[in-house]
């Protein structure tokens, strides 16, 4: 017969859980508000294909249903990244990030640095790239920083600089 006396476990400091459930709490209604958000009706999609000049007449109500659903999910998904890369905006002004992207590549999300080791408009070595989306975004371990989008390059130097300051851009750190 298994025992009924229940196992001692060391329970998580009560701050630590504490701030796990409210970040949870606020995840959960992050997802719920994004999927209010995008939710597309039958109607709305009947609009958006007026708009574009699409026949629609011939589709069912399930078929529009079904593509309001898909047009739901799709925008989710847009919501949740840009949320998702959005955690560090109160880092860096876009103003500050401009400066430093324009002293360390003159602007150039594409650039790459002559032996080809910093990568991207905030040129970025391989590695760091890598241990900054190891712990921030997962999604973009592995990526390469000059052909990453703008929109995750300023993401991911603002979580750079949220975990070093100015000091991982000696020289244009410290003009921002």
């Amino acid at each position: 017969m298994p025992s009924t006396t229940p196992t001692p476990t060391t329970p998580a400091p009560p701050m630590r859980r504490t701030r796990t459930r409210r970040l949870a709490a606020r995840s959960l209604l992050a997802i719920a508000a994004l999927v209010v958000l995008a939710s597309c009706t039958p109607n709305q999609m009947r609009t958006w294909y007026t708009n574009q000049g699409i026949d629609h007449s011939e589709m069912s109500e399930q078929q529009v249903a079904e593509a309001a659903y898909v047009a739901t999910i799709y925008w989710a998904a847009v919501f949740a990244e840009n949320a998702e890369l959005s955690k560090f905006n109160h880092v860096l002004t876009d103003g500050q990030l401009y400066n430093l992207r324009r002293c360390e590549s003159t602007d150039n999300y594409g650039a790459v640095s002559s032996t080809g080791l910093y990568r991207g408009a905030y040129q970025f070595h391989q590695n760091t790239w890598n241990n900054v989306a190891r712990q921030h975004y997962p999604k973009y371990v592995g990526v390469d920083p000059a052909r990453a989008e703008p929109k995750v390059q300023d993401a991911m130097t603002r979580a750079l600089w949220s975990m070093t300051g100015p000091r991982s851009w000696p020289v244009c750190g410290y003009r921002v």
